[in-house]
């Protein structure tokens, strides 16, 4: 399969049909399903559905945002910049996943920018309106301390693995880390369903996107991974463990 139909590229037209209702996409998450049905439906009718097309900007490293998001449709990732001015994708942010939520809450602001990597509906909840419901439910302020746990272990394994080794190392390190959060196994493989393009990989791996091309082509050849228009399907996770 040539690199041609690698990658999954959306219409920039949003669709009506796929756009979630607040209270799914509230439902949804792991985190805010602890709170009560009151305070559900009341975040709800005070937070906003949104829309933005692949490739877009929710909003920009040291912006100011009165908001925080909630993934309903489509996938947000985190980026950091380097000193020496290289975007770096830290985290990538899924169907009922919050993003921005730290700094709304102790107001540091956005310390990543954040950016759609496939047409995505995500909710825009009020961080002054949330603010009083943390502070009045101790079930998701144990919740997010539990998160922001799991999530600080998981940003040092993946630091610590993009900080060493080859770059075949680094792409096999992606494939694993993606495969714990949006792996499906189906006959033995593991299906990745999460449309990245090129970049994005790269950009995780620190590495060009010629590269990226040419080591998940050989992996594709050698029967390791498999690819289509939608997503990428680790097929022999011994052989693709070998490069971590």
């Amino acid at each position: 399969m040539g690199t041609a139909s690698f990658f999954w590229y959306e219409e920039a037209m949003p669709d009506l049909s796929q756009a979630p209702t607040k209270l799914q996409v509230l439902r949804a998450s792991t985190l805010l399903n602890s709170l009560t049905s009151d305070e559900i439906e009341d975040l709800a009718g005070t937070s906003h559905m949104a829309f933005a097309d692949r490739g877009s900007l929710i909003w920009l490293n040291g912006s100011e945002v009165d908001f925080f998001g909630v993934v309903g449709v489509g996938f947000v990732k985190m980026v950091r910049s380097t000193a020496a001015g290289i975007n770096v994708t830290t985290e990538l942010m899924g169907p009922g996943q919050v993003f921005g939520l730290l700094g709304a809450l102790d107001g540091s602001g956005c310390p990543q920018t954040a950016q759609a990597i496939c047409n995505t509906w995500y909710i825009k909840i009020n961080k002054i309106r949330f603010q009083d419901v943390y502070r009045q439910n101790t079930v998701l302020r144990e919740h997010l301390l539990r998160r922001t746990s799991h999530r600080l272990r998981r940003s040092f394994d993946m630091f610590a693995r993009m900080s060493t080794g080859k770059i075949e190392q680094r792409i096999a390190a992606i494939l694993f880390l993606l495969a714990e959060s949006y792996g499906t196994e189906v006959g033995g493989n593991i299906i990745l369903d999460v449309p990245l393009t090129r970049q994005d990989i790269s950009e995780m791996a620190g590495t060009t996107v010629e590269t990226t091309i040419r080591i998940l082509s050989a992996w594709q050849k050698s029967g390791v991974v498999e690819t289509n228009h939608k997503q990428i399907t680790i097929l022999d996770s011994l052989k693709l463990r070998v490069h971590v």
